[in-house]
């Protein structure tokens, strides 16, 4: 008779860090030393950890007087920047003195992201839907603005935003539409309605010229932009997540293989992102995840959750990864 195998046991963390004083809301592998790690809290702290001694090598308890909801780094000036739901955009030097500050008089849940060198891409003014570049060198810092073009009316909140190959910003919005705009031109390209319900966008990457997209619904969205156009991904299977919601996606950035998506369900899972084939689920964190980063050098994966942890992973170790 043939023998049973046993099931292998469930993934674990490779260490995980844990003296939050709230929900970890923002993760940032530091882009000059891979084993440094940026860390925002929901009450507005933000930390620098050192993974070597897994200890804070900087604490900013008041950066933000609430979530931060971004965090960035211009690497040729060693500084750090930090967007908080408080509406203010912070430049950090490597001591953690700010040096410059914004209030962008906007109110999202959306990120932040640079336009290289040194333009700073975040929503900005009353208008839901305008987003700015700005640099933080100018008196007056708004550099360029994007807007959807008017008959694209209520798109509601801005979600998420991503700056791909310094070329195109992708945007997704709360009525689930997703747009691309010409970062040179700043004018919209393409716009394509994700949720056919008009649910938000609630999670979203890019890679590779492809854009994956999380609702609340239970399924995952690839869309390619080839020729200026956004279409569906003819190589990636339909995925139907076991439960409904997504809180957050990443792309490990070196190849554009891998995919991690965290659920509302508090468990990741990774894809391959060519065909969407599941490669693994990792299930620890209690409470939901709310943001993911890779790091090629260290191999290893990082993911914050609102239960007050950072875990690290050496998913690139893992047998279900060894081929991708």
């Amino acid at each position: 008779m043939t023998e049973k195998r046993t099931p292998l046991p469930p993934p674990s963390p490779t260490f995980v860090l844990r003296s939050f004083s709230s929900g970890v809301s923002n993760i940032k592998y530091d882009l000059t030393d891979s084993l440094r790690l940026y860390i925002g809290e929901q009450q507005g702290s933000v930390h620098l950890y050192n993974l070597r001694t897994r200890l804070p090598i900087l604490s900013l308890s008041d950066a933000h007087s609430s979530t931060i909801l971004g965090l960035s780094q211009f690497t040729e000036e060693n500084k750090f920047i930090t967007l908080g739901k408080d509406g203010f955009i912070k430049v950090w030097n490597e001591h953690g003195q700010c040096q410059w500050d914004y209030q962008t008089n906007h109110c999202s849940f959306s990120n932040c992201d640079l336009i290289s060198p040194n333009l700073i891409v975040t929503p900005i003014g009353s208008h839901n839907s305008m987003i700015g570049a700005l640099d933080y060198r100018c008196t007056d810092p708004i550099i360029k603005k994007f807007l959807p073009i008017s008959t694209d009316s209520n798109n509601g909140m801005i979600m998420k935003l991503r700056v791909f190959d310094n070329r195109w910003l992708f945007v997704a919005y709360e009525n689930g539409s997703l747009k691309v705009f010409d970062i040179l031109s700043t004018k919209q390209l393409d716009s394509y309605q994700v949720t056919s319900d008009h649910e938000p966008i609630t999670a979203m990457d890019v890679i590779c010229n492809t854009c994956l997209c999380g609702t609340t619904k239970s399924d995952l969205i690839s869309l390619d932009f080839l020729s200026l156009k956004l279409e569906k991904t003819s190589t990636f299977r339909q995925i139907e997540m076991p439960n409904a919601g997504t809180s957050f996606i990443r792309c490990r950035s070196n190849d554009g293989k891998l995919i991690a998506v965290a659920g509302w369900d508090s468990r990741i899972r990774l894809f391959r992102r060519e065909t969407g084939k599941q490669l693994a689920m990792l299930d620890y964190h209690r409470q939901q995840i709310n943001s993911i980063d890779f790091d090629f050098h260290t191999k290893q994966m990082a993911c914050a959750s609102e239960d007050r942890t950072v875990s690290i992973w050496d998913i690139y170790n893992n047998k279900s990864e060894t081929n991708s």
